[in-house]
């Protein structure tokens, strides 16, 4: 590892070197869209293609849902994904044209293509930054951004991968059924049966931050709080099933009559494969952890009196 290392930074030194002996050293500007997380909202019906702004999924607990709403929480248990790795070469360069950065899909290709440009003294003083990603899982990846920056200037906008938050709050958009019987209202003594009918796997292909995202996932787990928050779980029925109306993940029964909450959780796990400019031409695999889409409803369970016979 220690001489993979020494190897990609000499590497990085030499392709820095090369771009500092041209005379249009200056790199053209990263696309706009890895620059910036885009416009508009991810949608249930259209999210091929689209560039997402988020506002939901970071880490942590969501906040209960409305009776007929859906959110996703991000349990924040993912392995640290791909980052990239800024590095200030000190070798001088000209900064003559627009600051920005050029992917380099092969840094150590890229050097031995380079090195044998000539020397030429800089219009506009500069310095060479080079950016590497780093896969936690992995190690470096030979492949990231390059670009010349005027001495004393700003560093240009940096690509931001997209983080697995993101990825939960963009995949699962869809608000899953509630799935009870008796449907409409319960009844005091009687069993009420449940399940899930909803997806339990999916593949999504969305773009984020300018990065194709093919996210792979799996709903793990169904739980139904029966009757709100303040019961402390015990009135938590939980399966590793999705179940049927015929074959019902689990059931319960009210003692006592009243308006319940019943707050119905699935618990899924993720994988994805990141794409686009500075990362490897196959793409830069990401562990998501896990999240739960929640939904809630409002469920009237009623009491029936037998008449007394005297």
């Amino acid at each position: 590892m220690k001489r993979q290392w020494v190897s990609i930074l000499l590497a990085q030194a030499l392709i820095a070197f090369a771009l500092a002996i041209t005379s249009v050293i200056a790199a053209p500007a990263m696309p706009a869209s890895a620059q910036t997380s885009g416009s508009g909202n991810c949608s249930g019906l259209n999210r091929v293609g689209t560039n997402c702004r988020l506002t939901t999924g970071s880490g942590g607990s969501a906040s209960r849902p409305s009776p007929g709403s859906s959110n996703v929480s991000y349990h924040g248990n993912a392995a640290p994904p791909p980052r990239f790795i800024w590095l200030n070469t000190l070798v001088p360069c000209d900064a003559s044209q627009p600051d920005g950065w050029t992917p380099v899909p092969d840094l150590i290709a890229a050097s031995a293509d380079l090195a044998a440009a000539g020397v030429t003294t800089p219009a506009t003083p500069g310095q060479i930054w080079m950016g590497e990603l780093f896969d936690p899982a992995s190690g470096p990846t030979n492949t990231g951004f390059a670009g010349c920056v005027q001495v004393g200037g700003a560093l240009p906008p940096q690509p931001t991968l997209p983080q697995a938050g993101d990825i939960w709050a963009a995949a699962l958009t869809f608000v899953p059924d509630v799935n009870l019987d008796p449907l409409v209202r319960g009844l005091t003594g009687l069993e009420t049966h449940l399940w899930y009918s909803g997806p339990t796997s999916d593949t999504v292909a969305l773009t984020l931050n300018g990065f194709s995202t093919q996210a792979s996932i799996v709903a793990e787990t169904f739980a139904w709080d029966m009757d709100g928050p303040d019961r402390n779980g015990r009135q938590l029925r939980s399966s590793g099933v999705a179940g049927s109306r015929e074959r019902p993940a689990a059931s319960h029964t009210y003692a006592l009559p009243g308006t319940m909450d019943i707050h119905h959780q699935i618990q899924w796990s993720g994988r994805a494969v990141l794409t686009g400019p500075g990362l490897p031409s196959g793409g830069v695999g990401m562990d998501l952890g896990t999240a739960t889409l929640s939904v809630a409803r409002d469920y009237d369970v009623i009491e029936v009196r037998a008449p007394v016979v005297r």
